[in-house]
Parts: structure tokens; sequence; C-alpha cells
């Protein structure tokens, strides 16, 4: 049974399942990375590109599906 999600990260959220560089690129943790595989790496033109892939609904859906333990950290049941 999937439970499909209605709630995104919010940039305070996604800095617990990232790190940011000296240029303010968002890369996520290793525990999270596969999700970014097909998606751009962040430059100098594009920093944001993980963080906004983060901040989406298909992110916290596959959270549930992969990390539900890690996606219970930021969405409590209602």
């Amino acid at each position: 049974m999937s439970t499909e999600m209605k709630a995104v990260l919010n940039w305070k959220d996604i800095n617990g399942i990232g790190r940011t560089d000296s240029a303010g690129r968002w890369y996520p943790n290793e525990d999270v990375a596969e999700y970014f595989n097909a998606i751009r790496s962040p430059s100098r033109a594009w920093p944001h590109s993980y963080a906004k892939a983060a901040q989406t609904l298909k992110f916290s859906n596959w959270l549930f599906a992969n990390r539900l333990e890690l996606a219970h950290r930021f969405f409590k049941e209602s």
C-alpha cells in the first residue's frame, strides 16, 4: 500500500540531509544521493539544482518509499 505525500521539504529540512559548499551549492548526503543521479549537478549557473529537486513532492514520496526512517524525521503523522 503506497501513501502519497502532500508535503515537501523546506530549506531548513534539506540542510539536514545535505551540505552546502563554499560557493553555496547544495549537495545531498550519501544516504539519499542515489535519488539525484539523473539530475544536473550544481554549477555556478545552476547552484540549486539538487536543492530544488529535494523540495519536490516526487522526492518526498521517494523518501517514504526508500528511506522511511529518514522521512519520519521530517514528516510527522497527523
